[in-house]
C-alpha cells in the first residue's frame, strides 16, 4: 500500500500548496481519511508501516490546516485530536514531523480563544525548552502574555503579522472573546456610550459599523439612531461576572475617552466589585 498512498500525498501536498480550489483539496482529504481509516492507519497503529504511518501523519495535518482555511473548527479539532497518538505514542517509532511545532502553535492559540487558560499552561509545560522557542510556539504565548497585561491593542495589529494562514481564524475567534470582555466592563462602567468610542473600545474599524451594531444587538444594546448613542441594559450583573470583570485588566478602559463629551460615567470598578471580593474571601476564610 506504500506506493499508492505515496502518490495520494503527492497529489494531496500539490492541490494543498497550490491553494487554488479549496473543494478540491477537501474531496481528495475526504476520500484519504475513508482509506486511512479502513486500513487502521488513521489511529496511528504502532505495527504498521512506518513509511505508511508518515504518510498518514503528513496527510493529517494538511487536514488540520485545510480545516482551518475553510474556517471549520470543528474539523479542525477532529483531525487535531487524531494527531496526537502520532506525536505522542509514536515518538520512537516515527522522526519527528516539522510540522509539530505549527500543529502545537495552533493548539495553543485554540486554547486561548477559548478561555482554556489552564491546559494552555500545562501544554506548554509539556513541551521542550528547544520548542518553546520557536516562532510558532512563541506567537501564541505572546498573545497570552498581552491579554494578562490588558494590552488588547497588541493582539489586534498581530493580525498584521500571523505567521502562517491557519492563524487567521484562530486569532479572530480570540478577538471575539476579548471583545466579550471589553463589553462587559463598558456595560458595567458607562449607562451610555457614542457608537464611535464604543467601535474603538471594541477594536471595529470605520467601516464595520454593521459588525459592531449586530454585536451591540446580541448582547441587548440600544441604538439611539439620533444621537448615535448605545445605551446598556439596567439588569443587575451577578458577583461573579464582576468578579470575572476583576480579573482582566480591562479597567483601565474606564478612561473618559473623548474628553467626557456624551459618556456618564459609573462608578470605579474597583468600588463595583469590591463586595465581590470580600465574599469571596470570607468563602474562602470558612472552608
Amino acid at each position: 500500500m506504500s506506493l499508492d498512498l505515496q502518490q495520494s500525498l503527492a497529489e494531496l501536498q500539490t492541490a494543498f500548496d497550490s491553494g487554488k480550489d479549496k473543494d478540491a483539496v477537501t474531496k481528495l482529504i475526504t476520500q484519504l481519511k475513508i482509506k486511512l481509516a479502513q486500513s487502521g492507519l488513521y489511529f496511528a497503529p504502532p505495527n504498521a508501516n512506518p513509511q505508511d504511518l508518515l504518510a498518514a501523519r503528513t496527510i493529517i495535518e494538511i487536514a488540520t490546516f485545510h480545516a482551518l482555511r475553510r474556517g471549520d473548527l470543528t474539523a479542525y479539532a477532529q483531525y487535531n485530536a487524531a494527531l496526537q497518538p502520532f506525536y505522542v505514542n509514536l515518538a520512537t517509532v516515527l522522526p519527528s514531523s516539522p510540522n509539530r511545532p505549527i500543529i502545537v502553535g495552533l493548539q495553543l492559540l485554540a486554547m486561548l480563544s477559548e478561555g482554556k487558560y489552564s491546559q494552555f499552561h500545562m501544554t506548554l509545560e509539556a513541551l521542550d525548552v528547544s520548542e518553546l522557542g520557536d516562532v510558532f510556539v512563541r506567537w501564541p504565548v505572546d498573545l497570552e502574555r498581552w491579554m494578562m497585561e490588558g494590552a488588547y491593542n497588541k493582539i489586534y495589529r498581530a493580525r498584521e503579522r500571523v505567521p502562517r494562514e491557519e492563524y487567521t481564524v484562530l486569532l479572530d475567534r480570540l478577538m471575539g472573546t476579548i471583545r466579550e470582555q471589553i463589553a462587559l466592563t463598558i456595560e458595567t462602567s458607562y449607562p451610555s456610550l457614542p457608537l464611535q468610542n464604543a467601535a474603538q473600545l471594541l477594536f471595529f474599524k470605520s467601516g464595520e459599523t454593521s459588525q459592531l451594531i449586530q454585536f451591540a444587538t446580541e448582547r441587548g444594546w440600544n441604538l439611539e439612531p439620533s444621537t448615535q448613542t448605545f445605551t446598556f441594559p439596567k439588569s443587575p450583573i451577578p458577583d461573579i461576572a464582576l468578579a470575572a470583570v476583576a480579573a482582566t485588566d480591562s479597567s483601565r478602559i474606564t478612561l473618559d475617552i473623548a474628553g467626557g463629551k456624551g459618556i456618564k460615567r459609573g462608578g470605579p470598578m474597583q468600588a463595583m466589585i469590591k463586595p465581590a471580593l470580600d465574599l469571596a474571601h470570607q468563602l474562602e476564610a470558612i472552608v
